[in-house]
């Protein structure tokens, strides 16, 4: 039985809304980041974080319209 229409809409719409909202939990002013500026890949946060390659707590994240900033966990 191939699935209809309506349950292709309701999945995209669930796998959107759980985008969004991960979306937003990364760039919430709340969130265990502490933001040090622009960065275009992640190795150029380690620098800034004060952490050696390779770590987990430097990332290069999407803020805003800002672009891309590290985020130092």
């Amino acid at each position: 039985m191939a699935p209809s229409k309506s349950h292709f809409v309701a999945f995209l719409l669930i796998i959107s809304l759980i985008v969004n909202v991960q979306s937003i939990r990364i760039t919430d002013d709340s969130s265990d980041c502490t933001f040090k500026g622009p960065c275009h890949r992640r190795e150029d946060c380690y620098k800034r974080c004060g952490v050696k390659p390779p770590s987990h707590a430097a990332l290069c994240v999407p803020y805003g319209v800002q672009g891309l900033v590290c985020c130092c966990l």
